[in-house]
């Protein structure tokens, strides 16, 4: 009972990472045309190499205490030991890179507009800066403040420029 409790307790701290990756492996695959074909491959191999190394870290967890049990000697564990990690230094980074190379593959660089504020909201321009700005929807105005303006900006940070003293 006890080697049974060991491997569904490795199986089971490993099986969110696994169930994320399949996941992640399917959403990519049924991705059609709203992914690019070559960002679509780069995210398929990433996530594919992931999906092998969790794997491969999964059986080495279950198979280590037999290997102790085993016969191998000193030298022998210690070459697949060594082995296991040169392949888990080197998966793990080339997948996560072949995903990020997924993530900045075929973007350019008009593909967001700037506008005046960074970006949020989408948008036309920004509309012309009056005596009064219009109300926000949802914002309660301050009583003793500039009629129309929110009641959240006060002293010098008044969108308006009035510094809460009137028209500058």
């Amino acid at each position: 009972m006890g080697d049974f409790g060991y491997v569904a307790t490795v199986t089971a701290v490993e099986a969110p990472t696994v169930l994320v990756l399949l996941v992640g492996i399917v959403l990519t695959a049924t991705a059609g045309r709203r992914l690019p074909r070559r960002p679509r491959l780069l995210a398929l191999s990433g996530l594919g190499v992931l999906l092998v190394t969790s794997a491969l870290s999964l059986a080495w967890i279950v198979l280590m205490p037999r290997m102790f049990t085993a016969d191998w000697g000193r030298s022998n564990f210690q070459l697949v030991n060594t082995a296991y990690g040169v392949v888990q230094g080197l998966a793990y980074p080339l997948g996560l890179g072949l995903v990020i190379a997924a993530v900045l593959t075929g973007r350019r660089a008009g593909d967001a507009q700037a506008n005046p504020w960074g970006g949020w909201p989408p948008g036309g321009p920004a509309p012309a800066l009056t005596g009064q700005p219009a109300p926000t929807p949802g914002w309660t105005a301050d009583a003793s403040a500039v009629p129309g303006a929110p009641g959240q900006w006060g002293g010098r940070s008044r969108p308006d420029g009035t510094g809460g003293a009137g028209p500058l």
